[in-house]
């Protein structure tokens, strides 16, 4: 016969396998068989065996947690979650709720059971895909670095942008020049970078590029003429055209597009790209072929002669150093 505390030791099994049918059974410490007289020393093992099992499978944390094994054989709890938070992994240890950061150009809303992502626009807007300060750095550059030279008769202007670099402005009274220049970091080597746009419309003779002056003030520039092929101008002041140089390639330079000039072994290179990463060969020539050994600043040139249009360049990343 069973006693009563084999009775309810029965009865509390019964209930813990019907109440957890999708959990899996405790396991008692002793079994009893029919006709067995039960010990109470078995029957209370059994009992506190079920206690601790119950208590273990019982969930953790506050109302609306999410449940995770604490490695104990028993359940703790995340959360709850504010609106727009995940659980997130953390390499050996416990998940943590966080939101989501956004990145740059990015807005993150974050409602009750929603998470909505989406660029954000805004003032000044993106600048491209393609130039992506996540994908490829930008370094944004600030006006008050460089020092604006004008031609006579010229109100050229150098303005910050409200989030993304400068504007080099030249009017377009004809036949006018105007540069954005800072000194250089190392006369004999050094590299500089440039994501520029021409955001002006230009028809008849115009160019911009990258220049180099020397102590002298003549100015070498490399860059991109009338209908973009790659050119060589020298000046020799910022009021006096001298010569250029034009290849027979073409480019579409009234894009955005990353600019390189690098002086090493007597030599200046000028490279191009579309994707930052990737340069094309421009220009090669020495660094005495017109200038002095003796340079002073390096910048951004403008020639402008489309009458009645102004020419606005955007600077949009800038960065001046040794090789």
């Amino acid at each position: 016969m069973f006693g009563k505390t084999t009775l309810f030791t029965l009865l509390a099994i019964f209930c813990v396998s019907e109440a957890n049918s999708a959990r899996a059974a405790c396991t008692l410490p002793n079994t009893l068989t029919n006709g067995q007289t039960a010990d109470a020393t078995l029957v209370m093992a059994d009992f506190n065996a079920l206690v601790a099992c119950l208590t273990a499978a019982a969930p953790g944390g506050s109302a609306n947690s999410i449940q995770y094994n604490n490695g104990s054989g028993a359940l703790a709890g995340v959360g709850p979650l504010t609106d727009g938070q995940l659980v997130i992994g953390a390499t050996g240890g416990v998940p943590q709720a966080q939101n989501l950061t956004a990145g740059s150009g990015i807005t993150i809303t974050n409602a009750p059971g929603s998470i909505t992502i989406s660029s954000a626009g805004g003032a000044g807007g993106s600048v491209s895909p393609f130039y992506d300060a996540n994908v490829i750095p930008l370094t944004k550059p600030t006006a008050s670095s460089f020092t604006v030279a004008n031609s006579t008769g010229n109100t050229g202007t150098l303005t910050d942008m409200a989030s993304r670099g400068v504007v080099l402005s030249t009017p377009g009274s004809g036949n006018v020049n105007t540069t954005m220049e800072q000194p250089i970091v190392n006369s004999s080597a050094f590299t500089v970078t440039a994501l520029v746009y021409p955001v002006g419309y230009l028809n008849s003779n115009w160019f911009w590029g990258i220049c180099v002056k020397d102590t002298s003030g003549k100015y070498a520039a490399f860059g991109f003429r009338n209908q973009t092929p790659v050119s060589y101008f020298k000046f020799s002041n910022i009021n006096t055209y001298n010569s250029s140089s034009t290849s027979t390639g073409i480019v579409n330079a009234q894009n955005p597009i990353w600019v390189k000039l690098q002086a090493a072994s007597g030599t200046f290179t000028f490279s191009f790209s579309f994707d930052g990463e990737h340069f094309n060969p421009g220009w090669s020539v020495s660094m005495t072929d017109y200038l002095t050994s003796n340079l002073s600043t390096v910048g951004i040139f403008i020639l402008n002669n489309t009458t009645g249009r102004d020419f606005p360049l955007d600077v949009l990343s800038w960065t001046n150093t040794t090789p």
